[in-house]
């Protein structure tokens, strides 16, 4: 190898990484050889060590230990819409199965809904709201443009201000939520996991809509969850 005009040598080295602990209990060994033409590098992982003081975070699962769910009073039936649009209950139930639906009205909030279903997932887990590590708000249609899921929180009287956010996702919402709160699980360091699922469509639906109105209304549902000791009750992911 050369430098403008004078030669440069290369020397032969060798470098040796010893074994070494990471967070999740494995072992690893990087060997690296070199030489005048080049360097070739070696790299081999060793089966996890029985005998490694830290457990591996990959092994916890989770599981659901409460649940709960709230609805409007409002009910508007298949035969209150035929009323608002050309439509009919036989019409409506066979194509969709659905008779009546439940909608926000008067004073009623999505927020209120949320806790309401949060409160009885607690209950049902007998979980005190202070236990809370992180409070997840699957919604497409919060009522705050920063989120519900600290509103919620301050609702439910968590003194012990536990991390809440929103999740948009839509139709796949909850479903995400709950694979946000295995993964924060299986990461440590969260213990009690609300997921909530609301949603006031009836706010955006077309009431002159048949082929759409008939479908939405608004409703609540939550879920706690914890980890699990012996398998996972939750994902197989």
């Amino acid at each position: 190898m050369h430098l403008g005009s004078s030669p440069l040598s290369v020397p032969h080295f060798k470098v040796r990484v010893k074994p070494l602990n990471t967070a999740i209990g494995f072992s690893a060994k990087v060997v690296c050889f070199g030489n005048i033409e080049g360097a070739e590098k070696h790299a081999s992982t060793v089966s996890p060590s029985s005998q490694s003081p830290i457990p591996r975070l990959v092994s916890k699962g989770c599981k659901l230990v409460g649940c709960g769910s709230a609805v409007p009073a409002l009910q508007i039936s298949n035969d209150d819409l035929s009323k608002m649009v050309d439509t009919n209950d036989e019409w409506i139930s066979v194509r969709t199965g659905i008779r009546r639906r439940r909608v926000l009205s008067g004073k009623d909030n999505l927020t209120s809904l949320a806790v309401e279903a949060a409160r009885k997932a607690l209950e049902m887990a007998k979980v005190d709201p202070d236990d809370l590590d992180l409070i997840l708000m699957c919604t497409s249609t919060p009522e705050d443009l920063f989120g519900s899921a600290p509103q919620i929180q301050k609702q439910l009287g968590c003194k012990t201000n536990p991390l809440s956010y929103d999740i948009t996702a839509a139709c796949s919402g909850f479903v995400l939520g709950l694979i946000s709160a295995a993964c924060h699980i299986r990461g440590g360091g969260f213990n009690n996991v609300l997921v909530i699922g609301a949603d006031a469509l009836s706010r955006y639906v077309d009431w002159t809509d048949r082929g759409t109105c008939i479908l939405f209304g608004d409703a609540a549902g939550a879920i706690l969850v914890q980890p699990a000791t012996v398998r996972d009750g939750l994902f197989g992911f």
